[in-house]
């Protein structure tokens, strides 16, 4: 089973909303595992090569209509996805499809000048193709739903110097094909920076960031028992850099690298994340 939430996504400030009105940002990830860890965390001997590319499109409304002293804000997210996939003597390989949509109706951002906060609830559908015999389905064949709490703590009245985290909490519904439910995932992205301005034009926020992921939950019974009962996690730790184009920080573009290690019962590799964000 896969994961609908690409962990490693967010990085410095992920537990921060933006302000108040219309936000796109655009995700162009590469990600290259190259190894399939065991319950050891030991790498089978296996030719394990994976290309994914992904571009997904956020589409996200920060109103100024506020609950409990928060900003409320809906957001979609569509991403399209490109697999190439080795595993062994199999192999498969999609062409740009679109995969699963993620909607999320409710999400509360509180701001604050020492420190940011929020809370969402979301929806992954299952839009994508899939079929269980193609390993580069770009689409998982069950929904999630996604809750989300982070928050953001600045160590300077001009909210230059940060350190944020963010969880996601994902439950799952039955695969329809296999009628295999996979089990509950709990996520943990992180991150340190410091913004530095350049000129009156320009800054830039260079930090460090990383990600932890566990499954929680065992898969259902209805799979084979020795997978069932082996739970997934992984962690990576890498570094990014952030440029704002002033003012007043209207535009930005992100590029982070992760490194992935301590993988059980799943892939271990690399990943690169360009980020552009457009505001209104």
């Amino acid at each position: 089973m896969g994961s609908h939430y690409p962990f490693g996504g967010e990085g410095v400030t992920a537990g921060s909303a933006p302000p108040p009105g219309f936000h796109y940002r655009g995700y162009l990830t590469f990600t290259n595992p190259t190894k399939y860890k065991d319950d050891n965390g030991d790498a089978l001997p296996v030719d394990v090569n994976v290309d994914v590319v992904a571009t997904v499109h956020r589409f996200l409304h920060v109103t100024k209509f506020q609950i409990l002293g928060a900003n409320y804000a809906y957001e979609v997210v569509v991403p399209i996805v490109e697999k190439d996939v080795t595993f062994g003597a199999l192999s498969d390989s999609k062409s740009l499809s679109l995969g699963d949509v993620f909607f999320e109706p409710l999400a509360l951002a509180w701001n604050r000048p020492r420190w940011d906060a929020t809370f969402t609830l979301g929806v992954y559908a299952p839009t994508g193709e899939y079929d269980s015999t193609k390993l580069a389905s770009p689409g998982l064949g069950y929904w999630s739903g996604m809750l989300t709490l982070g928050g953001t703590v600045f160590f300077d009245a001009d909210r230059t110097l940060s350190l944020s985290a963010m969880t996601r909490t994902l439950m799952h519904t039955e695969q329809d094909e296999t009628k295999v439910t996979p089990g509950s995932e709990f996520v943990v992205e992180y991150g340190l920076g410091k913004e530095i301005g350049i000129n009156d034009k320009l800054s830039i926020r260079p930090g460090i960031c990383g990600s932890a992921y566990w499954q929680i939950e065992d898969d259902s019974d209805d799979g084979p028992a020795t997978v069932a009962d082996e739970r997934k996690e992984a962690f990576s730790l890498g570094a990014e850099i952030n440029f704002f184009w002033l003012p007043p920080k209207l535009f930005q573009l992100n590029v982070r690298v992760l490194r992935e290690f301590g993988a059980k019962n799943t892939t271990q590799g690399s990943q690169v994340c360009l980020t552009l964000t457009k505001s209104w």
